[in-house]
């Protein structure tokens, strides 16, 4: 089939047959009839998106490649933020929004093992797995009903000496009291992590400006899973406007690395091997060398 054809027409004659396809099998409308299965959601999609989907396995690049940039760079524009790195799940969103708040980059408002994380006590197991995963304390307050998100009122009552951050989700979509909560931790210097996994795309007013919730606080966290607004059938993100909390994210994200070098580059700087890093012998490669985390 392939035989006169160069890569690139190849590659065109096979997205225009998986466009094809896509028309013809996928997204044919069923005339409904009685007693079909009503599902409450679904896969909301076109020839566009598969098209995209085997554009990407052609090109057989295993690890982030254009695809990612790309969608980084447009969630950032959607959200009006200046940071997100893409992840496998938002399990593993919240996981990294966490663990870079451990890192020795903060300084004193570094998250160590024994110190306290406000959360609530009715909510999704990953927004508190992190935290006790890592030896951190959660310290749970109560939710209102009928909104089932936390009880402002209890935020005072649970701050103590060894609290540094607060991490809760928008339940179902709806925002939490974010005045309140970002209230109080500018006023007790505490963290705040929005799980925005249920919210992307609501808006909050807040100090006179509307925007987008998880960009209010210190970190975001997103989660593409089928049952969320747009997936990938799976795939998180983390979101920041603080360039110091974007590095130790992507650190943590791409196993240690402290480098500005994008995925498939290698030393663009020209200064991996010339460095010395605290007793690290002169010349330690700084991809690894310079995290201190």
């Amino acid at each position: 089939m392939f035989e006169n054809m160069t890569e690139e027409q190849a590659r065109r004659e096979i997205l225009n047959v998986t466009k094809e396809y896509c028309e013809k099998y996928h997204n044919v409308k069923k005339q409904f009839q009685n007693g079909d299965r009503i599902p409450y959601a679904s896969r909301v999609y076109d020839s566009e998106e598969m098209v995209n989907l085997v554009d990407s396995s052609l090109e057989f690049w295993l690890t982030s490649g254009r695809y990612t940039k790309e969608f980084e760079k447009e969630f950032a524009k959607y959200l009006q933020v200046k940071y997100c790195s893409l992840v496998n799940s938002g399990s593993s969103a919240n996981l990294t929004a966490f663990m870079t708040l451990t890192s020795p980059l903060l300084k004193e408002r570094r998250i160590k093992r024994g110190d306290e994380v406000i959360t609530v006590a009715a909510g999704f197991p990953t927004t508190v797995a992190p935290l006790i995963q890592y030896g951190a304390v959660p310290v749970f307050v109560d939710v209102t009903i009928p909104q089932y998100n936390i009880d402002v009122s209890q935020l005072e009552n649970a701050l103590s000496e060894k609290t540094k951050a607060v991490m809760i989700a928008h339940t179902l979509g709806n925002p939490f009291n974010l005045s309140a909560v970002k209230k109080f931790c500018q006023e007790h210097e505490l963290w705040l992590v929005e799980d925005n996994c249920d919210a992307l795309g609501t808006k909050y007013c807040i100090d006179g400006e509307e925007k987008f919730t998880g960009t209010i606080g210190d970190i975001g966290t997103s989660s593409f899973y089928p049952p969320h607004h747009m997936t990938m059938g799976e795939g998180g993100a983390v979101y920041t406007n603080n360039p110091l909390l974007h590095r130790i994210i992507r650190s943590f994200r791409d196993w240690g690395r402290d480098c500005v070098c994008t995925s498939g580059q290698d030393n663009s700087c020209g200064h991996r091997f010339d460095k010395q890093y605290g007793e690290l012998p002169l010349g330690y490669d700084h991809k690894y060398g310079a995290t201190r985390l």
